[in-house]
């Protein structure tokens, strides 16, 4: 941020609340290692200097991450004061009251800003993360707010344009379509890796492709029968969902494939060991920058969908921040969650490249941002975003137990690229969710 639109921002929050009220308080702020967290730790002096709290993050690799999160959070150990998290893991945080509600925070004049404007804010980000707690379920649609929206991401395609006109490829649009396509650049290049997708045992692996594209084919992670919820991974959609993403995994990932989390899509992508990706549309993005190897030479296109399909499906995922429902310092957290999620702070990381899917309407509709985000060596990215984005939605059932079933999908997918048998190996799958309904 420039100089005078830092004094600026620094004026308009010194005339309304006080920011200074919790001067002197240290706080930690937990997060995935991610661009996300970077575009934020790098305005952080901004915030020391409004407010004289001072912010410590604490940033870990990203299986390590929830999984930490979950024990500081459970142990309710106040050492995290905020913490990054998406709707699916606070699913699984609230009902034990691990994660403190913002609504009485958002009211209170005296804590936040006239000018935060919580409903620029996209409504259907701001209705995942509300809901209420009955009965140890989550009711979603109304009651309370658990996180606000730090950035988002849908699932898309991206792919290196370079590679495929190289060797005259279509982009592909189903999975067959592209397990055709992976056999092909197979044949003409023996050592690239057509395909980058997530493959390890966590829900991490099938909250993105594996998701998006099965919701295409009909495929549900949870149904209602007879009034009950019940499982529909075991659904005739759901076999034929996964013959086919089995069979393009084994003709179009790489080796590593059962150990490749995000890093491993970024890092095949953007050196051109990997031809095309399915994952979260900012990721072909951030390898778009001008001045990295693969600069001007990716482009973006919709998630694969069923073969039958009309449509193709996005889920969506929504990095928020969460106040610890343990922290003993909770005011001084939410001047840090205000401050870290308002409009200045998103478009500053937007126009840095860093926060590159804005939460903020106001974001979207600024001249810097969308200039930015339009200039050539980005391609369709923005085309591609806005087109997307109007069938992007949350694919899984709002309900508490989404890591267990969900881990227990990629070990079983794991099992099936392995050569497990698909019916019976999604039978087994479905029985031990039902078994811990």
């Amino acid at each position: 941020m420039c100089a005078g639109a830092a004094l600026a921002a620094t004026q308009a929050y010194a005339e309304d609340i006080n920011w200074r009220q919790f001067e002197g308080t240290s706080i930690v702020w937990a997060y995935d290692i991610h661009p996300y967290a970077d575009a934020v730790a790098a305005q952080l002096p901004e915030f020391e200097k409004l407010t004289g709290i001072k912010v410590t993050p604490e940033l870990y690799p990203d299986d390590a991450y929830w999984n930490k999160l979950t024990i500081q959070l459970s142990t309710k150990s106040p050492s995290w004061d905020v913490v990054g998290t998406g709707i699916q893991p606070a699913w699984d945080l609230a009902p034990g009251q691990l994660l403190e509600p913002l609504d009485r925070y958002l009211n209170d004049s005296k804590l936040t800003s006239a000018a935060y404007d919580y409903k620029d804010f996209f409504p259907a980000l701001r209705e995942a993360l509300t809901w209420k707690v009955k009965e140890g379920q989550i009711e979603a649609g109304s009651g309370q707010v658990w996180a606000i929206p730090h950035g988002f991401e849908n699932i898309q395609l991206f792919y290196r344009k370079d590679v495929l006109d190289k060797h005259g490829i279509k982009v592909p649009s189903t999975p067959p379509e592209m397990s055709a396509a992976c056999e092909k650049l197979k044949a003409a290049d023996p050592t690239i890796t057509p395909l980058g997708v997530r493959g390890v045992r966590f829900w991490s692996s099938i909250h993105t492709a594996a998701i998006s594209i099965a919701r295409s084919y009909g495929v549900h992670d949870f149904v209602v029968k007879d009034g009950k919820l019940d499982t529909g991974l075991d659904s005739p959609e759901s076999i034929a969902f996964h013959k086919d993403y089995v069979d393009m995994i084994k003709k179009c990932a790489a080796p590593s494939f059962a150990n490749d989390n995000w890093y491993q899509v970024v890092e095949g992508i953007n050196s051109g060991r990997t031809a095309m990706a399915i994952d979260s549309n900012m990721f072909g993005f951030w390898n778009d920058v001008a001045g990295k190897p693969a600069s001007g030479k990716i482009a973006f296109a919709p998630p694969l969908r069923a073969p039958n399909g009309k449509n193709f499906e996005s889920n969506i995922w929504i990095w928020s921040l969460a106040m610890n429902a343990a922290s003993q310092k909770k005011g001084a957290a939410w001047l840090f969650i205000q401050w870290a999620t308002s409009k200045q702070v998103e478009l500053n990381g937007a126009v840095a490249g860093k926060l590159v899917n804005s939460p903020r309407a106001s974001t979207w509709s600024d001249k810097a941002w969308l200039e930015y985000a339009a200039k050539p060596e980005f391609n369709n990215f923005v085309e591609t975003f806005k087109t997307v984005q109007d069938q992007a939605q949350l694919a899984f059932t709002a309900r508490v137990g989404f890591a267990e079933a969900m881990n227990a999908w990629a070990v079983a997918m794991q099992k099936m690229v392995n050569g497990a048998d698909v019916k019976a190996t999604l039978t087994d799958l479905a029985s031990e969710i039902r078994s811990s309904m």
